[in-house]
């Protein structure tokens, strides 16, 4: 009987462990990552009364006879399965779907109540885990975990590149947001786009106005600058004589002779020639000068996010200097000194140049070819005396590839360029990956960290802390720490939160169990009780 009340006994204080466990999980069960954990029973030793016996000859074997002397805890295990989903629209709100811890640093010190909670932690390791993504950004920019303060850990992207880096695990350490940090980007490439007018150096005709002007008309070549835009040239008959005069825009009367009349400006240069027909007329003609230059700025900006505002002119040319002749559809572009504000272009060796030609395809108008083919200018900024900034000095590539030639007008513009003044960090959103990515009022959009996810062997293992927070022990293995959604990791969800994984329905059904249980090791007990009672009456 002395064996029978140990064995109920053993049993009502399993089940009051299994209460505990199943109390713990109720009382958690709006608590965010809470993993449920279970009961699970085994049987204790047993004594042998009867040994068995082996079949012998005729006769058969005979089973052990033993008595068991009560039940165990077996084990108390976690379960790992995820919760559901709560959305709440917290951009630091994260959770994991599927596999996977997210790091936090335990610090060297802080308050009573955090050392005691990190006690069991800082005698194996300064870092600890958990599920619960509720996180939020303090006056540091940290990002931290809200029950305690701990910093959330993982790659910190480079200020300048926004390369991360996830080769090195040990790398890890605190997530940092640059609220308080502008950030600029030094330009490096330019790309132009549109046309520039195929009709460049030309003057057309555009009404003769009856005077018998002919369509044909040639422009200056000795040097004469012709005003871009339109003209008009008037055709009167010369007083007592059967011939005619021409002036341009209200200029000096010329005569025409043998059918021509050629005009200069008033250092003897020439500007235009204008051929007539056999039947001359009085009467005023139209003309529209396509300008051979077009100019348009570009915006280029140093390692310190000041903007250099430079001027660059492209001129149709068919003649070079040297006396070389251009291919038809050839244009020079420059860039001089005067023409770039706070800044000069660095020529001081062959690979450093400010002009260069651009050779269009005159079947289809578009870009050919460039002398020299990539085609880079190096720009030195400079400060009002002319000293260098300190700046560095940039060297930015000219893409001419999407220029047209068309007769359609010039409106060549530097479409795009990838420098950009001081901005600060005004948003930011994380990816599935945990790659936090900001976004900056500049318009530069560049990743500033990657959250850390601690893939564990054995996370049933884990030891348990306070603040949903876990440990690794000898069972659970050592964590390698990877991104989320590579390997058998699971994704990050930004803006939800993983609830408790305990089910009401299992959590009630144990409860009833477990009651039935301990109320039938107890009667094993009062049973037990009235039998050696019985036998204590035996004797009067």
């Amino acid at each position: 009987m002395i064996g029978a009340l140990y064995a109920g006994l053993s049993g009502l204080k399993n089940h009051q462990t299994k209460i505990n466990v199943i109390g713990h999980n109720l009382s958690n069960i709006n608590t965010i990552g809470f993993k449920k954990s279970r009961v699970v029973f085994r049987e204790a030793f047993s004594q042998t009364l009867k040994a068995a016996v082996a079949a012998q000859g005729d006769r058969g074997g005979v089973n052990p006879q033993s008595v068991g002397t009560g039940s165990q805890i077996g084990s108390i295990d976690v379960l790992q399965r995820n919760g559901s989903a709560m959305t709440t629209d917290m951009p630091t709100d994260l959770m994991f779907r599927g596999k996977g811890h997210f790091v936090l640093e335990v610090p060297a010190g802080g308050t009573k109540a955090q050392e005691e909670s990190s006690r069991s932690i800082k005698a194996s390791s300064i870092r600890a885990f958990t599920r619960n993504g509720n996180f939020g950004i303090d006056q540091s920019g940290d990002l931290v975990y809200r029950p305690n303060g701990y910093k959330v850990l993982g790659w910190q992207a480079d200020p300048v590149t926004g390369v991360v880096n996830t080769a090195n695990p040990d790398a890890i350490s605190s997530v940092s947001f640059p609220f308080m940090r502008s950030i600029s980007r030094k330009t490096s490439f330019v790309q132009f786009a549109s046309n520039l007018d195929a009709r460049a150096g030309a003057v057309e005709v555009v009404s003769d106005g009856g005077t018998g002007l002919m369509s044909s008309v040639t422009p200056a070549k000795d040097g004469g600058n012709l005003r871009p835009g339109s003209h008009k040239v008037r055709v009167e008959r010369a007083e007592g004589a059967d011939a005619f005069t021409a002036s341009l825009d209200g200029g000096e009367s010329l005569s025409i002779v043998d059918s021509t009349v050629t005009f200069s400006d008033a250092d003897g240069r020439q500007l235009v020639t204008l051929k007539f027909g056999d039947e001359i007329k009085a009467g005023t003609a139209s003309l529209e000068y396509i300008s051979k230059f077009h100019k348009t700025e570009i915006g280029i900006f140093d390692g310190l996010g000041q903007r250099h505002d430079a001027e660059i002119t492209f001129t149709k040319e068919a003649v070079q200097t040297d006396g070389t002749v251009n291919p038809a559809g050839t244009w020079r572009w420059n860039i001089e000194d005067a023409h770039i504000t706070d800044a000069k272009i660095v020529t001081n060796d062959d690979d450093k140049v400010r002009t260069g030609l651009i050779q269009f395809n005159n079947q289809t108008a578009s870009f050919s070819t460039a002398d020299p083919a990539i085609a880079y200018i190096n720009v030195q900024p400079v400060d009002p005396e002319g000293n260098e900034t300190g700046a560095g000095e940039l060297a930015v590539k000219l893409d001419f590839a999407n220029l047209t030639q068309f007769a359609d007008g010039h409106d060549a513009i530097a479409q795009r360029q990838d420098g950009v003044g001081p901005g600060n960090l005004v948003s930011f959103s994380i990816s599935a990956t945990g790659l936090i990515d900001g976004i900056f009022s500049n318009g530069v959009n560049k990743a500033i960290a990657q959250l850390a996810a601690a893939d564990i062997p054995n996370a049933e293992g884990l030891t348990i802390l306070s603040d949903t927070m876990v440990t690794t022990s000898p069972s659970s293995g050592a964590p390698a720490f990877v991104t989320a959604g590579t390997r058998n990791m699971g994704e990050i969800t930004a803006g939800a939160l993983e609830m408790s994984n305990v089910d009401l329905t299992e959590e009630f059904t144990d409860l009833i169990t477990t009651e039935r249980g301990f109320q039938a090791n107890a009667r094993v007990i009062t049973t037990s009780d009235n039998i050696l009672t019985e036998a204590m009456g035996l004797k009067r």
